[in-house]
């Protein structure tokens, strides 16, 4: 599609000249004489770019400037201003403007920076829509994916967050446990009572049993007060036992006692406190190993075990990672005095790349580290945290992909669907995620391509980025 471009002047030369330079380099222009007739032709029609001289009777380019602004027409707006007039400049700059040109202008530079700025509004829609995905499409209750295992997670919270049992969430750490059992508490009918968290492997078990059961005034050293613990915090609500796999035996038994009869004493105290609690647990360590060990007990476990979520790690996931990327690239922008956008495509891969044993909190820190050290609105490779430094393809040879324990139509059929799809992979990068021009490059029409990306699950939006096409790999999670 034709990009269009509205050329507003008081001089019916400087709009001519304008169209004369602007209609060969690929552009349909249309003019207009004043402010108030541009505003008029904006009503009706959509445009990509505006170019308005500064100082026209009636209606100022700066006056235009604000009301496309204020009206939030979806327009990259350059303004001409005369030779030398730096103040004119940097006024416009500030009020809004994408860029400006001194006059006379010299027709290469115009169709460069148009050129750029039609870039750039090209990126401000595409993380448009990425964001309208990352909150429609792609996210539940704050977690953000896409991934077949995820959804099938998400699906399971939708099942049994109403309930009342017992939920036990197993994942490596950084994975999104508490993420998870946010949503639960958020699907369940207790979603307006509190939800209450508690990381047991950092305290001791004196302090754990103070945290969980609260104390009474004199029990140790200290105990000024009265002071109710995070069941009864979380009283009518949900308690998330993080790492609940750590904690000691003798801490494990005053918990079943809770578990099976919802009540317990404060720490120093005779009275029994009874409390309505929804028990969510988690922990990275397999519980099954623990219990053989003898270090947790098998009627705690038993306890536990009645609803069970296991969450991915992020490599087995990978299709996760651009849209995490993207997510905390823009979360974050505000704690930072540049704005940074994008994500060049080498970074991209080698963050595809990239096994993450720390998970999503690890993606996370690495998106905030390279965005601080980004030289301009572009995350780099350079800018990526060492451990994430490109590497070599990992990728077998052709004679370690032979199986010839296969059948030949079979095997033939795999090694088939991997090149198809890579070679879809490397299309989509390269346009943008722009399919008529996969279909002409390829030589399929435009149909077979969008049946080999439903085929091998390529979504064209994943592959629009300015200066970063991001390719797709093999939905917000940490905890």
């Amino acid at each position: 599609m034709r990009r269009r471009i509205l050329v507003v002047d008081d001089m019916e030369f400087n709009r001519d000249h304008l169209r004369k330079v602007l209609e060969p380099g690929g552009y349909d222009v249309e003019a207009a004489s004043s402010g108030v007739d541009a505003l008029r032709r904006m009503e009706e029609q959509a445009f990509h770019l505006v170019i308005t001289d500064l100082r026209m009777p009636d209606m100022s380019g700066l006056d235009l400037l604000s009301q496309v602004r204020t009206r939030r027409y979806p327009v990259g707006v350059i303004v001409l201003t005369a030779y030398g007039d730096t103040t004119d400049a940097l006024e416009t700059m500030k009020a809004g403007a994408d860029d400006f040109l001194t006059k006379p202008c010299n027709p290469d530079h115009l169709l460069f920076l148009v050129k750029r700025t039609m870039d750039r509004r090209r990126l401000i829609d595409d993380l448009e829509e990425l964001r309208t995905r990352l909150h429609e499409d792609y996210s539940f209750h704050t977690i953000i994916s896409k991934s077949p295992k995820m959804r099938n997670i998400f699906d399971l919270i939708k099942h049994v967050g109403p309930l009342n049992s017992t939920v036990l969430i197993l994942g490596e750490t950084g994975t999104g446990k508490e993420l998870v059992a946010r949503a639960l508490h958020a699907a369940s009918s207790r979603r307006d009572r509190p939800f209450v968290a508690l990381n047991c492997a950092v305290l001791n078990d004196s302090l754990l049993e103070s945290e969980l059961f609260g104390h009474e005034r004199g029990a140790f050293t200290g105990a000024e007060r009265r002071k109710a613990g995070r069941f009864e915090a979380a009283n009518g609500g949900t308690l998330l036992l993080d790492e609940i796999g750590d904690i000691a035996p003798a801490m494990q038994a005053k918990l079943l006692r809770v578990l099976q009869t919802g009540v317990f004493e404060r720490v120093g105290g005779t009275e029994s406190v009874k409390v309505d609690v929804r028990i969510v647990a988690a922990t990275h360590k397999r519980l099954e190993d623990e219990v053989a060990a003898g270090r947790f007990r098998r009627d705690l476990f038993y306890r536990l075990n009645v609803i069970r979520v296991e969450i991915p790690p992020l490599r087995e996931r990978r299709e996760d990672v651009p849209l995490l990327a993207m997510h905390f690239l823009e979360s974050s922008s505000g704690t930072r005095p540049t704005a940074v956008k994008e994500i060049a495509t080498e970074a991209m891969q080698a963050l595809l790349e990239h096994d993450w044993p720390g998970n999503v909190r690890e993606l996370r820190n690495a998106i905030n580290s390279a965005a601080a050290f980004a030289d301009g609105s572009v995350i780099r490779p350079e800018n990526l945290p060492g451990s994430l430094a490109p590497r070599p393809s990992r990728r077998p040879s052709g004679s370690n992909l032979i199986d010839i324990d296969r059948r030949l139509p079979e095997l033939t059929e795999d090694l088939v669907g991997q090149v198809e799809k890579e070679y879809f992979q490397r299309l989509l990068s390269e346009y943008r995620g722009n399919v008529a021009r996969c279909a002409r490059h390829s030589g399929l029409s435009r149909r077979s391509v969008t049946q080999k990306l439903q085929k091998y699950g390529l979504e064209r939006t994943d592959f629009k980025r300015a200066n970063g096409r991001v390719p797709s790999a093999p939905h917000e999670a940490e905890a």
